[in-house]
């Protein structure tokens, strides 16, 4: 079922192959492994896309200058805790269901929704607005899988993620704020 990766990733020469990526064991939580299967898939999807999110707005924490440096900069620094701390959870959630989260750059970026920035450096405007879309993207994701797994009797699941939801969307208006009207003016902008 799990296909092998080459280059980033390696396998343990030695040691017990416990399970294998993609696969949903029985858990501990009583919940049907056909339903455990479905939520599972619809995590990893949220796991990755937190990890994504995640991983955008840490490099415009580090990238972040201009004349609301301090400001976008101390929100940014919140901002990727909390996106970590969610995906975190989100990975816990799916072990505790029997599978196994996303864990390896490609099996990341195979689930994510969320997409990642090139390398390279931008401004703090056009950062920002990368960072609402990944926003966008996962809170509608998210909020599917909430009815998901209303849908299919996983309570716990689907409060987990509301309560992850509220956060999210939390944030997201924190940088709608930081991107209304004049803030954030481009460099050269103003001579």
């Amino acid at each position: 079922m799990a296909k092998r990766q080459i280059g980033l990733v390696r396998e343990p020469d030695t040691g017990e192959l416990r399970q294998e990526w993609g696969t949903v064991v029985e858990n501990e939580l009583g919940i049907d492994r056909d339903v455990a299967e479905v939520v599972v898939g619809a995590l990893r999807v949220d796991h990755a896309g937190t990890f994504n999110l995640f991983y955008l707005l840490r490099k415009h924490y580090w990238t972040a200058e201009g004349a609301e440096f301090h400001q976008v900069a101390e929100f940014l620094g919140d901002a990727y805790k909390r996106a970590r701390a969610i995906n975190d959870d989100l990975a816990v959630r799916i072990v505790e269901l029997g599978g196994v989260p996303p864990n390896t750059p490609p099996t990341i970026q195979e689930n994510a929704r969320v997409h990642l920035e090139a390398e390279d450096v931008y401004d703090l405007r056009a950062s920002l607005e990368g960072d609402l879309e990944g926003y966008a993207t996962l809170v509608a994701e998210m909020r599917d899988h909430v009815g998901l797994a209303e849908e299919l009797g996983d309570w716990a699941t689907a409060k987990r993620l509301h309560d992850h939801l509220r956060d999210l969307e939390d944030d997201a208006r924190a940088v709608e704020q930081l991107l209304e009207g004049d803030a954030l003016v481009r460099e050269g902008a103003t001579d």
